[in-house]
């Protein structure tokens, strides 16, 4: 129930980023979500919320209050796998290019 939640308030996020992007930049975005879901899928936050709730809203703020393009917003989406899961920043980059990559290194704690 919690998810369903979490999943139209992207929904409706990539409904208003289809106005600024090419469907296959909401594609990748869309990707980036469901990757950082599946990924954070058994974290929780100390509320108890799910921890997916935090990368979404980074990824609203970096995407409407900052109106930056697709790659930091995918980046926002994914700030935290490299750093909270088994996923690299390899991995990160065999999907989603080198700029991601970087993007989501630069923000990783080490």
């Amino acid at each position: 129930m919690e998810y369903q939640k979490i999943d139209a308030e992207v929904e409706q996020l990539l409904v208003r980023l289809a106005r600024r992007f090419s469907a296959e930049d909401i594609e990748r975005i869309e990707s980036a979500y469901q990757l950082a879901r599946e990924a954070h899928k058994e974290q929780r936050r100390k509320s108890g919320e799910p921890y997916i709730m935090h990368p979404v809203a980074v990824a609203k703020i970096v995407a409407e209050e900052l109106r930056l393009g697709p790659n930091p917003i995918i980046a926002a989406f994914l700030h935290d796998v490299v750093e909270d899961t088994p996923y690299t920043n390899e991995d990160i980059r065999e999907r989603f290019g080198d700029d991601v990559a970087f993007l989501v290194d630069v923000v990783t704690k080490k």
